[in-house]
């Protein structure tokens, strides 16, 4: 039996790509993995400094689109690209869990301070059958050759590193042949990277795609503890970025300790990523996904993970004229 999960975040926000996503997400690991795992994320963003739900998230309209989305799930999943799906409704028995087991009991709201999802990535962790997690949300879009599954290769390797704790494919096209210039996870990242077996030693831990070693993960909790449980206390009351986004708490711990995440050189698998989508992005988005599963994308977009419109706009009208 495979010892992996695949698991997809969807929430409200999701509603107008995931029938195109998922499920070319789940034929890209479907035959190397245990179960494939919808999480939900069906509650609405608290207050916060920077967030005000009344204005940005409305009840009745938020409502109607978790209703949309479960919907959507539930139809996938009678497809056969889901196996099982997850639903996080606030103030239900699993945040509970997750905020004493992960988060030291310090924590029990759902998102982060600017809104974004937050219990819904450590719940994943928490509901999975396997040590391994394949973790994607549900606006990624993945590059990855015929015959390959990136998953496999990173599994391989951080097995041999105590510390590796986890693992991602290239984070964007790979741009070092076109460009002649030095190569590496992306030409924006900014993160201090070094060499190892497969690709790159890395620190910083990004939510949006992962293979993640649950059972290392476990040695690290609770994600806050020592100064981060001051820090954490001392946001909170002075209404500065509370609370942190998950990203943050997992760099802040396992960094600190001495945890990596590996970022494999391997040109056979790559991610995309839209930082913005609006109408004209879900215009091209089967284009692009086509396009994208065949290798071939605009040279602006080489070596930069956020989708670059205009750049996929010009391309699109070259091939056509």
């Amino acid at each position: 039996m495979n010892d992996v999960t695949l698991q997809i975040n969807l929430s409200p926000g999701d509603i107008n790509y995931v029938n195109l996503t998922v499920p070319y997400l789940v034929k890209s690991h479907r035959e190397n993995v245990h179960e494939v795992l919808a999480v939900i994320d069906c509650c609405r963003p608290q207050k916060t400094k920077i967030v005000d739900p009344d204005q940005r998230f409305p009840e009745t309209e938020f409502r109607k689109k978790v209703e949309k989305i479960s919907s959507i799930a539930e139809e996938l999943k009678s497809q056969g690209y889901l196996d099982r799906i997850i639903y996080l409704y606030p103030n239900n028995s699993l945040q509970s869990i997750i905020s004493k087991k992960y988060l030291g009991n310090l924590i029990r709201e759902t998102h982060d301070y600017g809104g974004c999802a937050l219990m819904s990535y450590l719940a994943a962790f928490e509901v999975i059958n396997t040590r391994y997690i394949i973790h994607y949300d549900a606006d990624m879009l993945l590059y990855q050759a015929p015959n390959y599954d990136w998953s496999i290769e990173a599994k391989n390797i951080i097995n041999k590193y105590p510390k590796a704790v986890a693992a991602s494919p290239r984070i964007s096209p790979p741009f070092n042949k076109y460009r002649n210039t030095v190569d590496a996870p992306s030409m924006h990242e900014g993160r201090q990277f070094s060499s190892v077996e497969g690709g790159w030693r890395n620190d910083w831990f990004s939510t949006r795609c992962f293979l993640m070693d649950v059972e290392k993960l476990h040695s690290y909790l609770p994600l806050i503890q020592g100064g981060q449980i001051i820090e954490t206390l001392a946001i909170k009351y002075l209404n500065r970025g509370y609370p942190r986004s998950p990203e943050i708490m997992l760099f802040e711990r396992l960094s600190k300790a001495g945890g990596w995440r590996l970022n494999l050189k391997s040109q056979k698998a790559w991610l995309l990523h839209p930082s913005t989508k609006p109408s004209r992005y879900i215009e091209l988005l089967p284009q692009i996904i086509n396009s994208v599963q065949e290798g071939k994308i605009p040279e602006p977009q080489q070596g930069y993970a956020d989708i670059n419109l205009a750049a996929w706009e010009n391309f699109f009208y070259s091939i056509k004229s």
